[in-house]
């Protein structure tokens, strides 16, 4: 980050994101590597639903940010019946509006499901150098081409992914009236993002949000700043005992294991260390099991946990399956 980006942000840049308590464990190694990332450390705040996010996860959540020296804020948001459940899209995924139009200066909403790497906070240069007339900047969705007319058949159709979005100090598109109006689509929320801002945005290298299945396409010379693990099935969905084969063939789910074992390490004489193996026990039942898209995945990972280490049976018997297993399914894949 240059002096002259520095200067405008003033004290810290800011990073907000949205955690509920299917995401509460992810929240940890997502601040931790940005935060190790990024020239000036940021600072984060981090948004919540009511009924969403348990005072126990957000307490252990807050002390373990607190003994890593992470400067944060919890800040609860008003309940909007409008903000649904979307598969495993839970309605958090909405507070990316609010938050937008609470903190009316420059930052950057970074999703949770993320890890990043060193040199992310470029992306503040980005923003603060965006033409007049952007009011949203976005990453660029590598080879996918956007539809052109009507309305998408699929979240990848879209012109953007939300995950990732830099928020100059500029006004703010209101989109209640526009929520009300939306179709009966896949993943409103992006789809709304797309909408309010098709024709207000600029956009910035895939570097700052690359999507996993993106991975064998990008040039080996200019990897990631931000991963973004979209999709039904996590990083932290995975039973460790599987995660070696990852590792060791520099899988997209590699840099979040990397970064959860250098966490873990720092929390090692965390005195309520106790509380973070909790998180992440309950990370590796969380979220919603189905056979329907991407949820396969999911559905295939609860299996390997329940199966202990009889999983690496399952692991040889469905590799020769593996095509019909959702991309990104690790060890699978």
């Amino acid at each position: 980050m240059n002096a002259a980006t520095q200067k405008l942000l003033g004290a810290s840049p800011v990073v907000s994101g949205a955690v509920d308590d299917v995401m509460a464990y992810a929240v940890l190694p997502w601040a931790y590597s940005l935060h190790t990332g990024a020239s000036t450390p940021p600072h984060f705040v981090i948004g919540f639903l009511p009924g969403r996010l348990s005072s126990n996860n957000r307490e252990a959540l807050a002390s373990a940010l607190e003994f890593l020296s992470i400067s944060h804020e919890f800040v609860l948001l008003e309940h909007d019946e409008r903000f649904i459940q979307q598969r495993h899209i839970s309605p958090t995924t909405f507070t990316k509006f609010q938050l937008a139009d609470l903190l009316p200066g420059l930052h950057v909403w970074i999703d949770i499901d993320t890890v990043a790497t060193s040199g992310w906070d470029a992306i503040y240069g980005e923003i603060s150098s965006a033409p007049a007339d952007a009011h949203l900047i976005v990453a660029t969705r590598g080879d996918r081409a956007p539809a052109s007319t009507g309305t998408p058949a699929k979240p990848s159709d879209l012109a953007f992914n939300a995950g990732v979005l830099g928020w100059p100090a500029r006004t703010r598109i209101p989109w209640s009236e526009a929520l009300d109006e939306i179709a009966a689509v896949d993943t409103q929320e992006q789809y709304l993002f797309n909408t309010l801002y098709g024709e207000h945005l600029s956009t910035i290298s895939e570097r700052f949000n690359t999507l996993t299945y993106r991975y064998d396409q990008l040039d080996s010379r200019a990897l990631p700043f931000i991963t973004h693990y979209a999709g039904a099935h996590k990083p932290w969905h995975v039973p460790r005992r599987f995660s070696g084969a990852c590792l060791t063939h520099r899988c997209p789910w590699s840099l979040w294991f990397l970064a959860e074992k250098e966490l873990l390490a720092k929390l090692s004489d965390y005195e309520n260390f106790d509380q973070i193996a909790r998180l992440q026990s309950e990370a590796l039942r969380s979220g919603t099991v189905g056979f329907s898209g991407d949820q396969r995945g999911r559905a295939l990972l609860h299996v390997l946990r329940a199966l202990g280490p009889l999983g690496w049976l399952m692991v040889a018997v469905a590799k020769p399956f593996r095509r019909f297993i959702p991309r990104g399914t690790h060890p699978l894949h």
